[in-house]
């Protein structure tokens, strides 16, 4: 089997992106069958994490925390592009693995194939949530992946997505997982509901409308009139007005609106109890991931990407239906029942370790990135590309 030279490629700053690149390269880098490369953004918010990598090399670039530096950096993409295409050249890469899709990515894939390099894209989401389908960003998204020699999904339900609405090859649709953040907290002992205070919902991420924080709302005095005392956290960057009214109408709960920074996740999730996903639609989450890795079980809405992460009665539950009764009786589901909830909480556990462990998800990543070496390029790519 060939020793791969891949370079992992993000230049995002904040948020999953950045994280879910540092566990990968911690993980890849130490296997014997590839040499690991990054390239990355000085401006990310954990670029200081990545200096314990043991990367063969870097190209890592300044990229733009304002509107003023996205304008004049951006103009300066020709002359990055030509720098990128040298190292890539220099380095004789064999694939760039692009973790998550960025702005001024699309603008680079010609420049991997001109360097006779393949390339792997990671498909978060086939399609944009609602809030975020702005046509440029749907053209550049249709654009990176139509440039890409395969993709790597991190559900099944994204990946049939991407092969019906973009006509992808099966063949080279390549399946993974979306891990936890870190290791420190797994394998600790299984939770379960306090005595000492009362029951603490979270409902974490960035609040957009298919997120469904008013089904949550909704759901809410149907909670309270079996638990009294249930308390509601809401952590995340977004527009509340939609939700003003019930908001402040509803005792017991308590609004973060804003960035939540790396450091403050793990408390966030260590003094809460139940992670409540009330979404629309959803490819997959992180917040399931994060919950499973501190021994949190999650409720959410039936929806193919959530109930890919989340088995229902092993490590967390999952409504029977999209109404405000639906989710209070699957909240209520694992209320009732401290010993049911403790279970959960012992399956989430073993989750986090097990399928959404980095070592796992570092080896179906080795393995798609051998699988499409093999099958090198895509036929008509350049075609397509021209």
């Amino acid at each position: 089997m060939k020793r791969l030279k891949v370079l992992l490629w993000h230049w995002g700053r904040r948020g999953g992106g950045p994280r879910y690149t540092l566990e990968l390269a911690r993980v890849l880098a130490t296997r014997s069958d590839m040499d690991i490369f990054l390239s990355l953004s000085r401006q990310s918010e954990i670029y200081a994490a990545f200096q314990d990598i043991s990367a063969v090399g870097r190209f890592d670039v300044d990229t733009y925390e304002s509107l003023p530096q996205f304008v004049l950096r951006t103009a300066k993409l020709p002359w990055l592009r030509r720098r990128f295409l040298q190292y890539l050249r220099k380095n004789e890469i064999d694939i760039v693995f692009c973790t998550m899709d960025h702005l001024w990515g699309a603008f680079f894939v010609a420049a991997i194939h001109d360097a006779g390099a393949l390339y792997l894209l990671t498909v978060h989401d086939a399609t944009r949530h609602p809030g975020e389908d702005q046509r440029w960003r749907r053209w550049l998204l249709r654009r990176d992946i139509e440039g890409s020699d395969g993709t790597l999904v991190l559900t099944r339900s994204v990946g049939t997505s991407l092969c019906t609405n973009y006509k992808y090859p099966k063949e080279r649709t390549f399946l993974s997982a979306l891990g936890q953040f870190g290791d420190g907290a797994v394998g600790r002992a299984p939770r379960e509901l306090p005595n000492d205070r009362p029951v603490r919902l979270l409902f974490f991420g960035r609040i957009m409308a298919y997120k469904g924080l008013d089904l949550l709302l909704e759901s809410l005095p149907l909670l309270r009139a079996r638990f009294p005392e249930l308390e509601l956290e809401v952590w995340g960057m977004g527009d509340l007005r939609p939700y003003r009214e019930m908001l402040e109408g509803t005792p017991g709960i308590r609004v973060e609106n804003r960035w939540v920074h790396e450091h403050e996740v793990s408390g966030i999730f260590e003094r809460t109890d139940l992670a409540v996903l009330p979404y629309r639609e959803a490819s997959q989450s992180a917040v399931v991931a994060t919950a499973f890795a501190v021994g949190m079980p999650c409720v959410a809405t039936p929806i193919p990407g959530l109930c890919e992460q989340i088995s229902d009665g092993e490590n967390g539950v999952i409504a029977a239906g999209m109404s405000a009764q639906d989710f209070s009786n699957a909240v209520s589901r694992v209320l009732i029942n401290r010993e049911f909830y403790c279970r959960l909480s012992a399956g989430s556990l073993r989750t986090a370790k097990g399928a959404l462990g980095w070592r796992t998800i570092g080896g179906t990543v080795a393995e798609a990135l051998h699988r499409l070496h093999s099958q090198g390029q895509r036929i008509g790519i350049r075609a397509r590309r021209a």
